[in-house]
């Protein structure tokens, strides 16, 4: 057997073989029309398991003659086609050589057997190849024959799943790709798996809209046109950069530069200038091209003025059956104001949206309807924004987060969703700003002088436990905690009172106590001592809390109750010997003293690890809240609920009048 000589390397052949399995028989599909075929017929062999055991791509055109098999096979990036654009009045489509490649996407052996004419006879030979030793591809010599021409390729050793190939989506994704070169060719066929692939009836609508004259980067004029096809079925929106005759030679996700919904489309963009930018390269950069994005521009445009139409006529006859089912919610008038006008489009643009991607909208009787539709006009009357933000959302989730979205409504209220999702926020937004007040140079030094952060805690208990968030005080025990204070030596004020929440008026600037009834007739307290940034908890620290500790607890008040204390000594830094005596094996990290029941605990902590902390436990809900705060949403949250208490900074008073000192 003849062998050819590929002159490339091993790699950049597995390269070149690599394809999904549309894609490959699109190629040999292509080479089939660029040998003048005018029918190409794909057949999938299936084996005893409904799997494919062979795959044929079959046409009728010139074959490949014996003494251009080193030409076409082995010359990688020269191919004829290359010089040339048209064969026998026909848009070529391959190029480089490599399309015949491709076919090793499908399996490990690949056998052309092709027939061609040569000075009036036929002739007939066989071109091998195998995807396990790609480089060394071989032929048999010609010989006579009496057959048809052209070439069929014969794909076998298939070891992949191809079950694409055998889904009726399989032939809709070849009309799609072939529809605008079809158009061109209406006397070429292509049938598939025993039927013929007719892009026009999967299509609601085709139009062919030319572009006026294009002037490129050098000054030079070209022509363009655009093929718009609407698809009955769901289809990717993909731009096809084609030549003036339809060949696809680039496509493109039509993304959010073209908004058409409710519509499936493919838009074809026609100019043989794109022939020339793919030659050298050039559509893979899109717009990054000027040439490319002088074509694509204006194409886009129509394509867009083209579905705004569409949109309007169809919300037209929408607007017009509401009307009949008297549920719009707007009188007729023979003349609108400007701003009637525009609230009345805005209307219906969102509430065709809504009527379209909310099931549950469409199997709503009249009265509800009527009830949605008041309640939408009147929400755009009054905050228009927040309306479209919220139905722009809704419209955004895919059919599986709408029915998630459903099942949980059967569940629960909106506004619960609403409210939990606020909670996570606002917490997550209370940390940050924490974090500013107590680490920001400015406001570190202020923070605790003018009696603030304990305002603030008060109801932002929830970040030293989650049990104390909607905890409160009691009077006994702010007694009994102002009657023992005189351990923790002089307060940073001069004050001798207790600071707890629920209006109370006594306060000592730093100190915080909540308690809470987890079981009939137990109490759980917690008191924090809140130290000043510039104070670092050390041994006297320590073993003054531990000696509050003990006389609170013991004190006569509480005796015969059952309750557990829980001290907590919070600072920005522990010193060493804080750190030591918090870090001790066999107790949890913090823990410096506990009684011998365990019903009195002492804790030292950082702020950095309690705000750390206190994130770690909200990180679960907001992995997919996916909320992200930062210090301007944190500004917003803690003037919008503890303006009083915030410290006006230099660095606030400069750029924004948010704060408002005490």
């Amino acid at each position: 057997m003849n062998k050819i000589s590929i002159s490339a390397q091993t790699d950049f052949l597995e390269r070149l073989s690599a394809a999904t399995p549309l894609k490959a028989i699109a190629e040999l599909i292509w080479n089939g029309f660029d040998a003048h075929a005018d029918k190409v017929i794909i057949r999938l062999e299936k084996n005893p398991l409904d799997g494919i055991e062979k795959i044929q791509v079959i046409d009728n055109g010139d074959g490949i003659d014996h003494s251009e098999v080193e030409l076409v096979f082995g010359n990688l990036g020269d191919s004829w086609k290359k010089a040339k654009q048209r064969h026998k009045g026909r848009a070529l489509h391959g190029k480089n050589g490599q399309g015949r490649f491709k076919a090793f996407a499908l399996g490990g052996r690949v056998e052309w057997d092709t027939v061609y004419e040569r000075d009036g006879r036929r002739m007939h030979y066989q071109i091998i190849g195998r995807s396990d030793s790609l480089t060394s591809m071989g032929f048999t010599d010609p010989a006579p024959t009496s057959r048809s021409c052209g070439t069929e390729v014969v794909v076998t050793a298939i070891e992949a799943s191809l079950g694409v190939l055998m889904r009726e989506s399989a032939r809709d994704e070849l009309a799609k790709l072939f529809a605008a070169y079809l158009s061109q060719y209406p006397d070429i066929t292509i049938e598939y798996d025993g039927v013929d692939i007719d892009p026009t009836v999967l299509q609601n609508e085709k139009r062919d809209i030319p572009l006026d004259q294009i002037q490129l980067q050098d000054g030079n004029v070209v022509r363009a046109s655009v093929t718009i096809v609407e698809w009955m079925m769901p289809s990717r929106r993909m731009v096809h950069l084609c030549d003036g005759a339809g060949v696809s030679l680039h496509e493109i996700d039509a993304g959010q530069q073209i908004r058409a919904p409710g519509f499936d489309f493919t838009v074809y963009v026609k100019c043989d200038h794109l022939r020339e930018l793919d030659k050298q390269g050039f559509l893979v950069l899109d717009d990054l091209h000027p040439d490319v994005g002088a074509i694509l521009n204006p194409a886009r445009k129509v394509v867009k003025e083209h579905f705004r139409r569409k949109l309007a006529e169809r919300q037209g006859q929408i607007v017009q059956r509401w009307k009949q089912e008297q549920i719009y919610p707007f009188q007729d008038k023979a003349n609108l104001t400007p701003i009637e006008e525009a609230e009345r489009q805005v209307f219906d643009i969102i509430a065709v949206n809504v009527e379209a991607y909310l099931p549950a909208f469409g199997e709503s009787d009249t009265k509800s309807k009527q009830f949605i539709f008041r309640l939408l006009a009147q929400a755009l009357l009054q905050n228009p924004e927040s309306v479209q933000k919220i139905i722009t959302e809704v419209l955004k989730l895919k059919p599986k987060e709408q029915e998630d979205l459903a099942d949980l409504l059967k569940k629960t209220s909106l506004q619960a969703i609403i409210t939990s999702a606020k909670v996570v926020a606002n917490r997550l937004n209370f940390l940050v700003g924490l974090e500013n007040l107590i680490f920001d140079r400015e406001t570190k030094t202020k923070l605790l002088e003018r009696d603030q952060l304990h305002k603030i805690l008060e109801n932002e208990a929830w970040i030293f436990d989650e049990d104390f968030a909607l905890s409160g005080s009691e009077e006994r025990l702010e007694e009994v905690l102002e009657k023992h204070i005189g351990i923790l030596g002089p307060r940073s004020d001069g004050e001798k009172t207790v600071i707890v929440g629920d209006n109370k008026t006594g306060r000592i600037d730093v100190m915080l106590s909540r308690v809470i009834n987890p079981r009939s007739g137990e109490m759980d307290y917690l008191v924090v001592e809140l130290k000043r940034p510039s104070k670092r908890i050390d041994d006297e620290v320590i073993t003054q809390v531990k000696k509050y500790a003990m006389a609170v607890a013991g004190d006569e008040r509480f005796r015969g109750v059952p309750a557990k204390w829980r001290f907590v000594a919070i600072s920005n830094q522990l010193n060493d010997y804080a750190k030591q005596d918090s870090n001790q094996t066999g107790r949890p990290k913090g823990l410096v003293w506990a009684s011998e029941r365990g019903e009195v605990t002492v804790w030292v902590r950082e702020w950095a690890e309690v705000i750390n902390t206190a994130r770690s436990r909200l990180d679960f809900v907001n992995a997919n809240l996916s909320y992200e705060a930062n210090r301007e949403s944190a500004r917003e949250y803690l003037t919008s609920v503890h303006a009083r208490f915030i410290p006006e900074c230099p660095s606030d008073a400069d750029d924004t009048a948010e704060t408002t000192p005490d």
